[in-house]
């Protein structure tokens, strides 16, 4: 039998098993991994203020508002974060923020509730972007309303709607739609 010295079996071993141990976003498809990057691109150009047209909030209807932004988004952390503001500068204001990471898109949004929905993007060629929940924190019950669903349609270059499906004693109940533009003219 030849010998084998111990330092090329090792190396041997350190080869199969890095080739064996890929991160599932080097696995992911070329065209799937382009269409994450342009709804996280999509979201980035959002920058900037947004006024309400029509929404409804919980079973309650909204009035358009063109005097103050309703919704803010912001480039942040050298371009590796978008930060979503709802009901700005009001005492139920929301805070989004949205990340890529491990050739994901997700969502971290920190509700006026007090509970904070993980979510993570179904990429598509649509002009939408559909987030589903994967965890939400600071709970007491799993019964307590919370977000359990998002979405961001591009209606127009300047008009989007966002939506969230709300969740209550693991039902649906619901939830909150919002569409606005950012340009401050009716």
């Amino acid at each position: 039998m030849r010998y084998i010295p111990t330092a090329i079996l090792v190396c041997l071993s350190l080869i199969l098993v890095s080739g064996c141990c890929s991160t599932k976003s080097q696995r992911m498809p070329d065209s799937r991994r382009a269409l994450i990057q342009a709804d996280y691109d999509q979201l980035k150009a959002l920058s900037g203020d947004w006024y309400l047209i029509r929404g409804v909030r919980l079973g309650v209807e909204l009035e358009s508002n063109f005097d103050e932004p309703f919704m803010s988004y912001a480039v942040s952390s050298g371009g590796h974060s978008v930060i979503e503001r709802l009901f700005v500068d009001k005492p139920n204001e929301m805070t989004s923020v949205y990340y890529l990471s491990a050739g994901q898109l997700y969502m971290d949004h920190y509700c006026s509730l007090g509970n904070q929905p993980r979510m993570v993007a179904a990429p598509t060629t649509l002009d939408e972007i559909p987030f589903k929940v994967l965890s939400v924190t600071n709970m007491a019950s799993k019964n307590d309303l919370h977000i359990s669903s998002h979405s961001i349609e591009f209606d127009g270059p300047d008009e989007i709607t966002v939506r969230w499906g709300a969740t209550k004693d693991q039902e649906p109940t619901g939830g909150s739609f919002y569409t606005v533009k950012r340009d401050a003219t009716p």
